[in-house]
């Protein structure tokens, strides 16, 4: 069988071969010459086949002869050399989540679960696929289902998530576990085509960012620090000059009770009281944050979460540092003038 001519990522827009699921945001590719479907892997830029049962009875009908009997002995070799094959199945990156408080919002859920890795986004909205079950008034019924990007995230929301608080100050405990869903109605897949068409270029747009958000090496530096507010005030800073000294090594003896700590930082300019705490690994910090979030400090509920990679915070070293800098290249300009007033 000769291997069909594929179209690259650019052509998928207008290659009539090329079909988008918007569910997955995956693309298929049928071969206009038997009927054969390919499913396209972004991570590894190549098309596979997908093997059903019409493409087996295809398949079979090639091995047809004069003979009846040798016509049927061909298709059952057919049959057992497809059923022979590899099936390649998709992976299951949907969580099913219960115990939910019946005020509970997507924005709730989705913050607390992209700690455990990127949620998948909704190719239309691009907001991340959270789904909050409700009952026929519309009201929330206490469980939801979340889509991740990729499959290692499901375990990790399993082990980290599963019995466990929503709310820090709610004594109420979820239940996480592995999403199961049954085969599509044909009611449904007529709804499923109702759904607006969605630009193919802006989901391979959007899964290519999420691809290199998801495997950078800057991401996964992110994961491994956690950020702790309100773990002290500018105030108890300026009148006690040792806690400044004190903190980082209280923080750090707590911490290493889940894991190996790399470094710990006080950033002492910060008006929430930051301290960032970065581990060897990723479960050891969102271990750190179902540990910390909403415990007291000092008289204050501490707010934990895994560090955005965007936000920044202020300490008296980075000041300083911007400060010489600042001052060394003063005294390089006055010097330069000095020059050129001499003359030379």
């Amino acid at each position: 069988m000769a291997t069909p001519n594929f179209p690259k990522p650019s052509e998928f827009e207008a290659d009539k071969r090329v079909q988008l699921v918007e569910e997955t945001g995956h693309y298929i590719f049928t071969d206009p010459d038997d009927g054969a479907e390919y499913e396209y892997d972004h991570a590894k830029g190549a098309w596979f086949p997908m093997w059903n049962e019409s493409l087996v009875e295809q398949q079979q009908s090639i091995y047809g002869t004069d003979d009846a009997a040798g016509a049927s002995e061909n298709q059952n070799d057919a049959k057992r050399k497809s059923d022979d094959l590899p099936k390649r199945r998709k992976a299951n990156t949907s969580i099913y989540i219960s115990g939910l408080p019946l005020d509970a919002t997507e924005d709730e859920v989705a913050e607390l679960f992209s700690q455990c890795g990127t949620i998948m986004p909704d190719m239309a909205t691009n907001k991340p696929r959270v789904k909050l079950y409700r009952d026929e008034s519309g009201a929330v019924k206490g469980d939801a289902l979340v889509t991740y990007y990729k499959a290692p995230s499901v375990q990790l929301a399993l082990d980290i998530l599963d019995d466990s608080r929503f709310r820090a100050a709610d004594p109420a405990r979820i239940r996480v576990q592995q999403a199961e869903f049954e085969p599509r109605d044909a009611g449904k897949e007529k709804d499923k085509a109702k759904r607006p068409r969605v630009d193919s270029k802006l989901v391979h747009k959007r899964l290519n960012q999420l691809e290199r958000c998801d495997t950078g090496e800057v991401a996964e530096r992110h994961r491994r620090t956690v950020i702790l507010k309100h773990m002290f005030t500018r105030v108890e800073l300026e009148e006690d000059v040792t806690l400044l000294l004190d903190l980082p090594e209280d923080v750090r003896t707590e911490c290493e009770k889940l894991g190996k700590v790399t470094s710990v930082k006080v950033y002492d300019k910060s008006d929430e009281g930051v301290v960032a705490v970065k581990f060897s690994d990723e479960l050891s910090a969102q271990a750190c944050v179902q540990m910390m979030n909403g415990r007291f400090f000092g008289g204050r509920q501490v707010e934990a979460s895994i560090y955005d990679g965007q936000t920044r915070y202020r300490s008296s070293k980075d000041d300083s540092k911007m400060a010489n800098a600042a001052d060394a290249e003063e005294a390089r300009m006055a010097h330069y003038a000095e020059w050129l007033d001499s003359g030379n």
